[in-house]
């Protein structure tokens, strides 16, 4: 469990999937996912029962430390021990938490233990183009643009582009 002063990371359970569905599955959310249709329960547990077999990935519930209220996931996949590097993810699903510097907060508290506690070097995200919000939350967080996949995904029967991004650990900047 991490927590900072107004929220709280911690492992996500399986009595979590209710509040994962509802969140991921708000429209707004949904439109910048890579995936076209909403998540189902039995989906959600076996992803998370798979996960967990995997040991490549480590989701974490932000929990609003003042309600107790769930306002997002965050996480970190494709966790690759020997290169030192893995797949940034948030999702704010709770519309009433948006605009509170909740992201933000849970963002640096996952990069730390993802740097620090890890030991990993490079923390990488993909982005479509048009999600403004989150691109300006990383940028924000120190993450910088590698590149353009152009075409790269499916969404709604549409090739869309999608950003990469990346952040290397601080301790390295400066040292190429």
């Amino acid at each position: 469990m991490m927590q900072g002063d107004r929220v709280m990371l911690r492992p996500m359970e399986p009595a979590d999937t209710d509040d994962v569905i509802r969140m991921r599955n708000n429209p707004d959310v949904l439109a910048q996912l890579f995936s076209d249709k909403p998540l189902t329960r039995e989906e959600h547990l076996q992803w998370l029962d798979q996960i967990r077999a995997q040991g490549i990935r480590q989701e974490f519930l932000i929990v609003e430390r003042a309600s107790g209220l769930s306002a997002g996931t965050i996480g970190l996949n494709h966790i690759d021990s020997k290169h030192r590097r893995a797949e940034f993810g948030i999702l704010i699903g709770d519309t009433e938490a948006r605009g509170k510097g909740l992201a933000s907060e849970a963002s640096r508290l996952l990069l730390d233990y993802a740097f620090n506690k890890l030991g990993l070097h490079r923390i990488y995200l993909y982005a479509f183009p048009d999600n403004n919000q989150a691109l300006h939350l990383y940028r924000k967080l120190g993450f910088v643009q590698e590149g353009l996949l152009q075409g790269h995904v499916v969404k709604n029967s549409e090739h869309r582009d999608v950003i990469v991004m990346a952040i290397i650990h601080p301790s390295y900047i400066g040292k190429q």
